[in-house]
């Protein structure tokens, strides 16, 4: 456990101000770095006085910031036990926050620290002053499969439970974690907020932040919600939970009685269904939960009995899809599931909502999610549907279906199985002849540069010097223009085209602009420049590499691009692109990871004549390339156009006989 007096390599970049990323490169590059004192080879910790006498030295002024400090008094002066008994010592008051009296909490740090917390209150916001002690206090804790609520996927859920007309005051998260859904709750007109979770420190850091946040005393116990219900007779308005998933330890053997599985005892490896029906037993007739899954809960063969019953008794309203990054884990798209207990002696729903927000636009942030609008889409669904008005009319990511024909022997609720693209069937003759059209072209084109092929005769091998792309950068011959990831503000200014990395690998014209991309450089593309992306393709081959021509050149570089610009007196731009596509080339590059080096690819070293004859064979070949890329996505997007007529009606086979 870490001491006071030491930090992490996370802590650390967080202390100065500057990413993880840049932590490492000063332990790589500076032998004066200071060693670990502590943790392991995977997270090692550092003295906290050596390395802000190490930054000194350097002339590193660490980030100056009410949250700083604080983070630098927990670390310094504080054990992570210390800060737990500070934070259950801590009670809101008119002016920020005061400490108790405690035995376990010396009066200089409380004092300090309450100081710092109401700096932080104020510049910051409450939520960032409680999250800095919590972080500390819940260092070395296990959190596997308990992942935070993003606060804009805490408000969409909270919309969905408690929108305009909910009416709602009594609000439940039986894992509420930090309080996030809580507070979004609140700010959608809830005054009772209930909340339990497993975790003391948890418990703390909700009371802290929602009370802070909101001005309501929230009644946040500790506990797991599954075995041991802290509200066991509690009902409510609405039920918001993200609870933890892949439990196989939930206590299944000892509740196999438990009069809230009215659906279905829940089978071991599917805790997130027990979940489910602890949300629907805490909800007074009516009333509405919303909860965070993982997308297998809605197709796994062992949880099939409890889909089929949440769907009979028209229990279960709405499945919603959301797209990877929406929430932690960013790699998987989660489903929030909307259901609601039904008035006693009401006739079962006959229908369910399900939206697909993946067939939405994406968004330019780190998540990728255009949340404005994915949450007027699925909020706008979900009200003209709960009105029983069709929400295909609203967004085109949402369909009613009959639970007739969700109720199939599968009982299969992810989305993208009941949302259908709309098909426009005005002009799809049209269409259709125009994509054979594009066809047509690509392949006279490709035509085209097969019977350019010829211009090489075979030799028993030649050896040559050979030089790497570094050395050509340093001796002037080339520019290397280093690729970078994408912005992190959004994009703004202009229409300008960008020319992605996926443009290059897939041979296509620029396909974003300035206002849908953010390179964050604005470097413009100029006539010769080898362009490389940054990442590999899906062989691992070099063969996405592309010399810019005509219709390439003005339009801005796109992220992960990197970009070699030639003396064309001294080099050949197509000889230079050529041997770097080549087997030795790629080879040279080869490592662990997915990513190219360029400097370390290599190229011989002939005269301007020689280069001239080789760019010529090998502009040929990329030609050939491209001219076959382009046919392959004319035939894929002629495939698409009749697939999609028949498949909807659009277009039917005709009567050959």
């Amino acid at each position: 456990m870490p001491e006071p007096g030491m930090v992490s390599a996370a802590e650390l970049s967080r202390l100065a101000g500057v990413t993880r990323a840049t932590v490492s490169n000063w332990r790589r590059r500076h032998d004066d770095f200071p060693k670990a004192v502590g943790g392991s080879d995977a997270r090692p910790l550092f003295d906290l006085a050596e390395v802000q006498a190490w930054l000194s030295g350097h002339g590193i002024t660490p980030a100056v910031s009410p949250v700083a400090e604080l983070r630098t008094l927990i670390r310094a002066d504080a054990t992570p036990e210390d800060v737990a008994h500070l934070m259950r010592a801590l009670r809101r008051a008119d002016a920020g926050w005061v400490a108790g009296k405690s035995e376990a909490v010396p009066v200089d740090f409380a004092r300090r620290a309450v100081t710092l917390l109401d700096q932080v209150r104020r510049s910051a916001g409450p939520r960032a002053a409680v999250d800095a002690l919590a972080e500390r206090a819940m260092e070395d804790k296990p959190t596997t499969g308990v992942y935070p609520t993003p606060e804009r996927l805490a408000a969409l859920m909270a919309e969905l439970a408690c929108g305009p007309a909910a009416g709602i005051r009594s609000v439940l998260d039986p894992a509420c974690g930090g309080g996030g859904l809580l507070t979004a709750a609140a700010s959608r007109g809830a005054v009772e907020l209930y909340g339990q979770d497993v975790t003391p420190v948890q418990v703390e850091r909700a009371r802290l932040a929602v009370t802070a946040e909101t001005g309501l005393d929230p009644d946040i116990r500790l506990g797991d919600s599954l075995q041991a219900d802290s509200f066991p007779e509690l009902q409510v308005d609405a039920v918001l939970t993200n609870p933890p998933y892949g439990d196989r330890d939930w206590g299944v053997t000892g509740l196999a009685f438990d009069t809230r599985w009215e659906f279905g005892l829940p089978p071991r490896l599917e805790s997130e269904l027990a979940w489910v029906q602890h949300a629907v037993a805490h909800l007074r007739p009516g009333g509405t939960a919303v909860v965070l899954l993982p997308p297998a809960v809605a197709s796994r063969p062992s949880g099939r009995r409890i889909r089929t019953n949440l769907v009979r008794f028209g229990v279960l309203r709405a499945v919603i899809g959301l797209a990877p990054g929406a929430a932690p884990p960013r790699h998987v798209g989660l489903q929030i599931w909307v259901l609601r207990r039904p008035e006693p002696d009401a006739r079962a729903a006959d229908t369910m909502l399900f939206v697909d927000t993946t067939r939405l636009p994406a968004g330019s942030g780190e998540d990728r999610i255009a949340w404005d609008v994915v949450t007027e889409s699925v909020a706008g669904a979900w009200r003209a549907f709960d009105k029983g008005q069709d929400p295909a009319e609203v967004s085109t990511a949402a369909a009613a279906v009959s639970c007739i024909d969700v109720l199939d022997d599968a009982v299969d609720l992810t989305p993208a199985l009941y949302v259908h693209a709309p098909v426009d069937s005005d002009g799809v003759a049209d269409r259709v002849d125009a994509a054979v059209a594009r066809l047509g072209a690509a392949e006279e084109e490709f035509a085209a540069a097969r019977a350019e092929l010829a211009g090489w005769t075979e030799t028993r091998g030649k050896t040559w010097r050979r030089v790497t792309v570094a050395d050509l950068a340093k001796h002037g011959q080339l520019e290397w223009i280093r690729a970078h990831p994408p912005a992190d503000t959004p994009a703004t200014g202009g229409d300008r085209k960008v020319l992605t990395a996926a443009d290059v690998a897939t041979g296509r014209a620029a396909s974003a602009t300035t206002s849908s991309a953010n390179p964050g450089d604005r470097v413009a593309i100029e006539l010769g420049d080898v362009l490389i992306p940054a990442v590999r393709g899906e062989h691992g081959n070099g063969r996405n590499i592309r010399v810019a021509g005509p219709e390439d050149a003005g339009a801005v570089r796109g992220p992960h691009l990197h970009t070699l610009r030639v003396d064309r007196e001294l080099l050949d731009p197509w000889f230079l692109a050529g041997f770097l596509s080549g087997a030795d080339g790629v080879s040279a590059t080869r490592t662990s990871t997915v990513r190219f080096d360029p400097s370390r690819l290599r190229i011989p070293v002939v005269s301007a004549s020689e280069q001239q004859q080789y760019g010529i064979l090998f502009r040929r070949f990329f030609q050939l390339r491209l001219a076959v890329l382009r046919a392959a996505s004319a035939a894929d997007a002629l495939a698409d156009q009749v697939f999609t007529g028949l498949t909807t009606g659009v277009l039917v086979p005709l009567d050959e006989e």
